[in-house]
Protein backbone atom coordinates (compact mmCIF):
# COMPACT_ATOMS: atom_id res chain seq x y z
CA UNK A 1 0.00 0.00 0.00
CA UNK A 2 1.42 3.36 -1.04
CA UNK A 3 -0.05 6.59 0.09
CA UNK A 4 -0.95 9.28 -2.41
CA UNK A 5 0.46 12.76 -1.96
CA UNK A 6 -3.12 14.04 -2.03
CA UNK A 7 -4.22 11.88 0.91
CA UNK A 8 -3.83 12.72 4.60
CA UNK A 9 -0.81 11.12 6.25
CA UNK A 10 -0.59 7.73 7.93
CA UNK A 11 0.00 8.07 11.69
CA UNK A 12 2.02 6.18 14.29
CA UNK A 13 -1.26 5.09 15.83
CA UNK A 14 -2.37 3.44 12.58
CA UNK A 15 0.96 1.68 12.12
CA UNK A 16 0.72 0.35 15.67
CA UNK A 17 -2.83 -0.91 15.06
CA UNK A 18 -1.76 -2.50 11.77
CA UNK A 19 1.01 -4.48 13.52
CA UNK A 20 -0.66 -5.09 16.85
CA UNK A 21 2.04 -3.28 18.82
CA UNK A 22 2.03 -0.13 20.95
CA UNK A 23 2.43 3.38 19.58
CA UNK A 24 5.38 3.76 21.95
CA UNK A 25 7.12 0.82 20.25
CA UNK A 26 6.69 2.41 16.82
CA UNK A 27 7.94 5.76 18.15
CA UNK A 28 10.99 4.09 19.72
CA UNK A 29 11.99 2.41 16.46
CA UNK A 30 11.51 5.67 14.54
CA UNK A 31 13.92 7.34 16.97
CA UNK A 32 16.48 4.50 16.80
CA UNK A 33 15.92 3.75 20.49
CA UNK A 34 14.71 0.16 20.16
CA UNK A 35 17.75 -1.26 21.97
CA UNK A 36 17.41 0.87 25.09
CA UNK A 37 13.63 0.24 25.05
CA UNK A 38 14.30 -3.52 24.78
CA UNK A 39 12.36 -4.03 21.58
CA UNK A 40 13.38 -7.23 19.82
CA UNK A 41 15.18 -7.11 16.48
CA UNK A 42 12.34 -9.02 14.85
CA UNK A 43 9.73 -6.52 16.06
CA UNK A 44 11.89 -3.56 15.04
CA UNK A 45 12.24 -5.07 11.58
CA UNK A 46 8.46 -5.53 11.26
CA UNK A 47 7.89 -1.93 12.31
CA UNK A 48 10.43 -0.55 9.81
CA UNK A 49 8.91 -2.61 7.00
CA UNK A 50 5.43 -1.34 7.87
CA UNK A 51 6.65 2.26 8.06
CA UNK A 52 8.03 1.98 4.54
CA UNK A 53 5.08 0.05 3.14
CA UNK A 54 2.43 2.38 4.55
CA UNK A 55 4.33 5.53 3.58
CA UNK A 56 4.53 7.05 7.06
CA UNK A 57 5.64 10.72 7.18
CA UNK A 58 6.55 12.18 10.60
CA UNK A 59 4.97 15.49 11.57
CA UNK A 60 7.75 17.89 12.52
CA UNK A 61 5.47 20.08 14.58
CA UNK A 62 4.35 17.12 16.68
CA UNK A 63 2.74 13.92 15.54
CA UNK A 64 -0.73 14.89 16.77
CA UNK A 65 -1.57 11.36 17.82
CA UNK A 66 -5.00 12.35 19.07
CA UNK A 67 -6.28 13.44 15.70
CA UNK A 68 -4.73 10.54 13.77
CA UNK A 69 -5.50 12.33 10.49
CA UNK A 70 -3.53 15.56 10.11
CA UNK A 71 -4.94 17.63 7.28
CA UNK A 72 -1.60 18.46 5.70
CA UNK A 73 1.56 16.44 5.15
CA UNK A 74 4.61 18.63 5.69
CA UNK A 75 7.87 17.33 4.24
CA UNK A 76 11.11 18.74 5.65
CA UNK A 77 13.87 18.01 3.16
CA UNK A 78 17.56 18.88 3.46
CA UNK A 79 20.82 18.81 1.57
CA UNK A 80 23.63 17.77 3.93
CA UNK A 81 27.09 19.02 2.93
CA UNK A 82 30.37 19.90 4.62
CA UNK A 83 31.49 23.46 5.30
CA UNK A 84 34.81 22.87 3.56
CA UNK A 85 33.44 21.67 0.20
CA UNK A 86 32.98 23.62 -3.05
CA UNK A 87 29.34 24.63 -3.53
CA UNK A 88 28.48 24.20 -7.26
CA UNK A 89 27.03 20.71 -6.71
CA UNK A 90 25.04 21.91 -3.69
CA UNK A 91 23.63 24.87 -5.64
CA UNK A 92 22.56 22.56 -8.46
CA UNK A 93 20.94 20.13 -6.02
CA UNK A 94 19.09 22.94 -4.24
CA UNK A 95 17.73 24.38 -7.49
CA UNK A 96 16.51 21.00 -8.76
CA UNK A 97 15.11 19.88 -5.41
CA UNK A 98 13.14 23.11 -4.98
CA UNK A 99 11.74 22.90 -8.51
CA UNK A 100 10.60 19.31 -7.93
CA UNK A 101 9.08 20.22 -4.54
CA UNK A 102 7.17 23.12 -6.07
CA UNK A 103 5.80 20.84 -8.77
CA UNK A 104 4.65 18.27 -6.20
CA UNK A 105 3.08 20.63 -3.66
CA UNK A 106 -0.71 20.36 -3.29
CA UNK A 107 -3.38 21.44 -0.82
CA UNK A 108 -2.48 18.39 1.29
CA UNK A 109 1.30 18.45 0.75
CA UNK A 110 3.92 21.07 1.57
CA UNK A 111 7.70 21.00 1.32
CA UNK A 112 10.38 22.93 3.20
CA UNK A 113 13.96 22.69 1.94
CA UNK A 114 17.15 23.60 3.81
CA UNK A 115 20.90 23.26 3.44
CA UNK A 116 22.40 21.68 6.56
CA UNK A 117 26.16 21.83 7.02
CA UNK A 118 28.69 19.85 9.04
CA UNK A 119 32.47 19.83 9.43
CA UNK A 120 34.13 17.44 7.00
CA UNK A 121 34.74 14.09 8.66
CA UNK A 122 32.41 14.89 11.55
CA UNK A 123 28.95 14.13 10.21
CA UNK A 124 28.35 11.80 13.17
CA UNK A 125 28.53 14.81 15.49
CA UNK A 126 25.65 16.62 13.81
CA UNK A 127 22.90 17.04 16.46
CA UNK A 128 19.66 15.22 15.81
CA UNK A 129 20.86 13.39 12.70
CA UNK A 130 19.40 10.08 13.89
CA UNK A 131 16.23 11.66 15.23
CA UNK A 132 13.18 10.64 13.21
CA UNK A 133 11.61 14.08 13.83
CA UNK A 134 14.43 16.04 12.16
CA UNK A 135 14.01 15.32 8.43
CA UNK A 136 11.72 13.48 6.08
CA UNK A 137 14.43 12.99 3.46
CA UNK A 138 17.96 14.14 2.67
CA UNK A 139 20.52 14.33 -0.11
CA UNK A 140 24.03 13.86 1.27
CA UNK A 141 27.20 15.04 -0.48
CA UNK A 142 30.80 16.15 0.08
CA UNK A 143 31.57 13.59 2.78
CA UNK A 144 34.97 12.24 3.83
CA UNK A 145 35.81 8.56 4.51
CA UNK A 146 35.04 9.01 8.22
CA UNK A 147 31.56 10.27 7.32
CA UNK A 148 31.06 7.41 4.87
CA UNK A 149 32.06 4.87 7.54
CA UNK A 150 29.55 6.43 9.96
CA UNK A 151 26.75 6.30 7.39
CA UNK A 152 27.53 2.68 6.56
CA UNK A 153 27.05 1.73 10.22
CA UNK A 154 24.18 4.07 11.07
CA UNK A 155 20.56 3.54 10.08
CA UNK A 156 19.08 6.88 9.11
CA UNK A 157 15.37 6.93 10.02
CA UNK A 158 14.37 8.70 6.79
CA UNK A 159 14.96 8.35 3.02
CA UNK A 160 18.40 9.39 1.82
CA UNK A 161 20.32 9.64 -1.44
CA UNK A 162 24.11 9.92 -1.41
CA UNK A 163 25.85 11.87 -4.18
CA UNK A 164 29.31 10.95 -5.44
CA UNK A 165 29.92 8.13 -2.96
CA UNK A 166 29.47 4.39 -2.81
CA UNK A 167 27.99 3.47 0.61
CA UNK A 168 26.38 0.08 1.26
CA UNK A 169 22.68 0.21 2.13
CA UNK A 170 22.01 3.58 0.47
CA UNK A 171 20.75 4.81 -2.85
CA UNK A 172 23.92 6.26 -4.39
CA UNK A 173 24.39 8.36 -7.51
CA UNK A 174 27.98 8.74 -8.66
CA UNK A 175 30.17 9.15 -11.69
CA UNK A 176 31.50 6.08 -13.49
CA UNK A 177 34.49 4.92 -11.40
CA UNK A 178 37.92 5.92 -12.74
CA UNK A 179 36.49 7.95 -15.63
CA UNK A 180 37.56 11.45 -14.52
CA UNK A 181 41.10 10.51 -13.48
CA UNK A 182 41.70 8.26 -16.48
CA UNK A 183 40.28 10.72 -19.02
CA UNK A 184 42.22 13.64 -17.50
CA UNK A 185 45.44 11.65 -17.82
CA UNK A 186 44.62 10.81 -21.42
CA UNK A 187 43.95 14.47 -22.25
CA UNK A 188 47.38 15.52 -20.93
CA UNK A 189 49.21 12.61 -22.56
CA UNK A 190 47.47 13.26 -25.88
CA UNK A 191 48.66 16.88 -25.55
CA UNK A 192 52.23 15.56 -25.51
CA UNK A 193 52.97 16.04 -21.82
CA UNK A 194 56.08 14.14 -20.67
CA UNK A 195 56.03 15.14 -16.98
CA UNK A 196 52.40 15.29 -15.81
CA UNK A 197 51.41 16.10 -12.23
CA UNK A 198 48.26 16.15 -10.15
CA UNK A 199 47.30 18.65 -7.45
CA UNK A 200 44.69 17.83 -4.78
CA UNK A 201 43.73 18.89 -1.27
CA UNK A 202 44.81 17.16 1.94
CA UNK A 203 41.27 15.92 2.61
CA UNK A 204 40.27 13.37 -0.01
CA UNK A 205 36.66 12.38 -0.54
CA UNK A 206 35.87 8.98 -1.99
CA UNK A 207 35.34 10.50 -5.43
CA UNK A 208 38.51 12.59 -5.32
CA UNK A 209 40.58 9.65 -4.12
CA UNK A 210 39.31 7.55 -7.03
CA UNK A 211 40.12 10.34 -9.49
CA UNK A 212 43.69 10.69 -8.22
CA UNK A 213 44.28 6.92 -8.17
CA UNK A 214 42.93 6.49 -11.71
CA UNK A 215 45.12 9.36 -12.93
CA UNK A 216 48.19 7.77 -11.36
CA UNK A 217 47.45 4.34 -12.83
CA UNK A 218 46.91 5.72 -16.32
CA UNK A 219 50.08 7.81 -16.31
CA UNK A 220 52.13 4.91 -14.93
CA UNK A 221 50.75 2.54 -17.56
CA UNK A 222 51.46 4.92 -20.45
CA UNK A 223 54.66 6.62 -19.23
CA UNK A 224 56.13 3.78 -17.13
CA UNK A 225 56.65 6.23 -14.28
CA UNK A 226 54.30 7.84 -11.74
CA UNK A 227 53.14 11.46 -12.00
CA UNK A 228 54.25 14.10 -9.52
CA UNK A 229 51.82 14.53 -6.61
CA UNK A 230 51.23 18.04 -5.27
CA UNK A 231 49.17 18.32 -2.09
CA UNK A 232 47.59 21.64 -1.12
CA UNK A 233 46.22 22.47 2.31
CA UNK A 234 42.77 23.24 0.93
CA UNK A 235 40.85 23.56 -2.33
CA UNK A 236 40.94 27.33 -2.81
CA UNK A 237 43.13 29.14 -5.38
CA UNK A 238 45.48 30.51 -2.70
CA UNK A 239 46.06 26.96 -1.43
CA UNK A 240 47.15 25.91 -4.92
CA UNK A 241 49.50 28.90 -5.18
CA UNK A 242 51.28 27.98 -1.95
CA UNK A 243 51.55 24.29 -2.86
CA UNK A 244 52.84 24.91 -6.39
CA UNK A 245 55.35 27.53 -5.23
CA UNK A 246 56.75 24.96 -2.78
CA UNK A 247 56.77 22.30 -5.51
CA UNK A 248 58.81 24.45 -7.90
CA UNK A 249 61.06 25.78 -5.12
CA UNK A 250 61.93 22.18 -4.28
CA UNK A 251 63.04 21.47 -7.84
CA UNK A 252 59.77 19.99 -9.08
CA UNK A 253 58.82 20.26 -12.72
CA UNK A 254 55.78 19.47 -14.81
CA UNK A 255 54.49 20.19 -18.28
CA UNK A 256 50.95 19.03 -17.62
CA UNK A 257 48.73 19.51 -14.55
CA UNK A 258 45.55 17.73 -13.49
CA UNK A 259 43.74 19.90 -10.90
CA UNK A 260 41.04 17.89 -9.10
CA UNK A 261 38.89 21.04 -8.86
CA UNK A 262 38.65 24.09 -11.09
CA UNK A 263 39.37 26.29 -8.05
CA UNK A 264 42.82 24.72 -7.75
CA UNK A 265 43.32 25.32 -11.48
CA UNK A 266 42.71 29.04 -10.89
CA UNK A 267 45.63 29.16 -8.46
CA UNK A 268 47.78 27.13 -10.85
CA UNK A 269 47.13 29.67 -13.63
CA UNK A 270 48.43 32.44 -11.37
CA UNK A 271 51.62 30.54 -10.50
CA UNK A 272 52.40 29.62 -14.10
CA UNK A 273 51.86 33.18 -15.26
CA UNK A 274 54.10 34.55 -12.50
CA UNK A 275 56.82 32.11 -13.56
CA UNK A 276 56.41 33.06 -17.23
CA UNK A 277 55.21 29.59 -18.12
CA UNK A 278 52.71 29.72 -20.97
CA UNK A 279 49.49 27.68 -20.97
CA UNK A 280 49.37 25.33 -22.81
CA UNK A 281 52.76 25.80 -24.48
CA UNK A 282 54.85 25.13 -21.37
CA UNK A 283 52.18 23.55 -19.17
CA UNK A 284 48.84 22.04 -20.21
CA UNK A 285 46.09 22.22 -17.58
CA UNK A 286 42.88 20.24 -17.08
CA UNK A 287 40.43 20.76 -14.19
CA UNK A 288 37.24 19.24 -12.79
CA UNK A 289 33.88 20.90 -12.24
CA UNK A 290 33.41 23.10 -15.31
CA UNK A 291 33.21 26.30 -13.27
CA UNK A 292 30.85 28.84 -14.82
CA UNK A 293 33.88 30.98 -15.70
CA UNK A 294 36.09 28.14 -16.98
CA UNK A 295 35.57 29.05 -20.64
CA UNK A 296 36.52 32.67 -19.83
CA UNK A 297 39.91 31.79 -18.29
CA UNK A 298 42.98 32.94 -20.22
CA UNK A 299 43.28 30.59 -21.98
CA UNK A 300 39.90 28.81 -21.58
CA UNK A 301 40.22 25.81 -19.23
CA UNK A 302 39.72 22.23 -20.38
CA UNK A 303 37.63 20.54 -17.73
CA UNK A 304 35.55 17.52 -16.88
CA UNK A 305 32.20 18.62 -15.55
CA UNK A 306 32.12 16.20 -12.63
CA UNK A 307 28.67 15.02 -13.75
CA UNK A 308 26.89 17.38 -11.34
CA UNK A 309 23.84 17.94 -13.56
CA UNK A 310 23.50 14.26 -14.36
CA UNK A 311 23.88 13.16 -10.74
CA UNK A 312 21.34 15.67 -9.43
CA UNK A 313 18.82 14.86 -12.15
CA UNK A 314 18.93 11.22 -11.02
CA UNK A 315 19.10 11.88 -7.25
CA UNK A 316 16.12 14.22 -6.78
CA UNK A 317 13.45 11.96 -8.37
CA UNK A 318 15.00 9.03 -6.50
CA UNK A 319 14.50 10.83 -3.18
CA UNK A 320 10.84 11.56 -3.94
CA UNK A 321 10.39 7.99 -5.09
CA UNK A 322 11.39 6.87 -1.60
CA UNK A 323 9.13 9.46 0.02
CA UNK A 324 6.20 7.99 -1.90
CA UNK A 325 6.78 4.67 -0.15
CA UNK A 326 8.94 2.79 -2.64
CA UNK A 327 10.14 -0.58 -1.40
CA UNK A 328 13.00 -0.73 -3.93
CA UNK A 329 16.29 -2.06 -2.63
CA UNK A 330 19.14 0.49 -2.39
CA UNK A 331 21.17 0.62 -5.59
CA UNK A 332 23.87 2.57 -7.41
CA UNK A 333 23.24 4.78 -10.42
CA UNK A 334 26.32 5.60 -12.50
CA UNK A 335 26.61 8.64 -14.76
CA UNK A 336 29.29 9.68 -17.25
CA UNK A 337 30.73 13.20 -16.83
CA UNK A 338 30.95 15.37 -19.96
CA UNK A 339 34.39 16.49 -21.15
CA UNK A 340 35.03 20.02 -22.39
CA UNK A 341 38.33 20.34 -24.27
CA UNK A 342 39.43 23.96 -24.54
CA UNK A 343 42.64 25.85 -25.24
CA UNK A 344 44.45 25.00 -22.00
CA UNK A 345 45.30 21.53 -23.36
CA UNK A 346 45.57 22.29 -27.08
CA UNK A 347 49.33 22.15 -27.57
CA UNK A 348 51.12 22.10 -30.91
CA UNK A 349 53.36 19.04 -31.19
Amino acid sequence: MKTSENRPAVTIHEIAQHLGVSSAAVSSVLSNRQVERRISDATAKRIREAIQKLGYVPNMAGRRLRSHRPATREFNLAILTSFEAPLPLVAQALHTLQAEADARSTQHTRHAIAIEMFHAGRLSEKPGLLDADRYHGVIITNTLPADDAFLAKARLPFPAVVLGRRIPGYFCVLEVPDFVGRRSAEVLLDAGCKNPAVIHGQLLTQATSERVSAFQRTIRARRKQPPAIIVSEGLQPHNAIVALDEFFAGGGRCDGLFAVTDSLAVGAYRVFQQRNLSIPGDVAVVGVGDHELAEFFTPPLSTLAGANDAMVSEAVPLLFHQLEGSSDRPREILVVPPVYLRESTQRRH
